[in-house]
């Protein structure tokens, strides 16, 4: 997708402060297995991508080479998925280290699991002196509830995300935008595609429940980046939205600088504790 930048992501981690998180979590819960006694399938740590752990699609624009080739699907490899490494962890984890993790049992070869286990005590770890609520206020005024220990890695993209759909929902009723989809909708149908808006394109089903590419698919995905561009779909978008996400940093500054400032500290932490393991 294309590289977009609206004010919310200012209150987002960088990937690599993301990165010094989940190194960081991971050495902490190894850490304590090994104390219990467990050594074997140890969590791994993926490499450092560079991406962003929320990124921004809503505007489902790509490059032209790229949807040449690929139509409206992610490239080999795109994917921000779980690596290799992570999925065959999953695969391995017995019963008792399942136990150990989340602390099911209370004790192991004698010694004393931590509550809500080698996670829950990493958790603990990471978000001291900055722990939030088991449940928490999002804002578009629904709430999200976790563990006793409450939320650790992405709690600042929730919030976020939700700040964005709630921004998103209000670009998508606004007259300019609406006019730009439509100027967009009109250049399709001059090339002979019938779509209301680009959404309506991307998830056609001829295409989106297909494994591969087809002609058709690429030859609309083509069609659509040309108008986008033609139109300036993006431009428009992107100033819309980032007009609502003003508004609404002012409105749920409370909110987002909770979820910024938590953040900062559990990097805080994260740092200390890389520093001293």
């Amino acid at each position: 997708m294309a590289q977009i930048s609206t004010p919310l992501d200012a209150y987002l981690p960088t990937p690599e402060e993301n990165y010094t998180l989940k190194k960081a979590r991971v050495l902490l819960v190894n850490q304590c297995m090994r104390k219990l006694g467990y050594a074997d399938n140890p969590q791994p740590l993926g490499k450092f991508t560079g991406e962003a752990y929320l990124g921004h699609t809503e505007f489902l624009v790509a490059p032209i080479q790229q949807v040449e080739r690929w139509g409206y699907k992610s490239p080999p490899g795109a994917e921000t998925g779980k690596q290799a490494s992570e999925t065959s962890f999953t695969k391995n984890v017995t019963k008792i280290q399942g136990q150990l993790l989340s602390g099911r049992i209370s004790t192991f070869n004698g010694k004393p699991v931590p509550e809500n286990g080698c996670e829950g005590q990493a958790l603990r770890t990471l978000t001291k002196g900055a722990e939030t609520a088991q449940e928490v206020k999002l804002p578009d005024g629904s709430a999200a509830g976790a563990g006793k220990d409450g939320f650790g890695e992405g709690f600042a993209e929730m919030v976020v995300s939700t700040a964005r759909g709630k921004a998103m929902a209000k670009v998508r009723n606004d007259s300019r935008f609406q006019k730009v989809t439509t100027e967009w909708s009109d250049c399709m149908d001059k090339q002979g595609y019938d779509f209301d808006s680009p959404s309506a394109a991307n998830n056609d089903k001829r295409w989106a429940d297909a494994t591969q590419p087809g002609k058709e698919e690429i030859a609309v995905a083509v069609a659509d980046m040309r108008c986008k561009q033609k139109v300036n779909y993006l431009g428009v978008g992107i100033a819309v939205e980032s007009a609502y996400e003003k508004q609404l940093i002012e409105e749920d500054a409370e909110i987002l600088d909770d979820a910024k400032d938590k953040t900062a500290k559990w990097i805080e932490n994260a740092n200390k504790a890389l520093k001293e393991n």
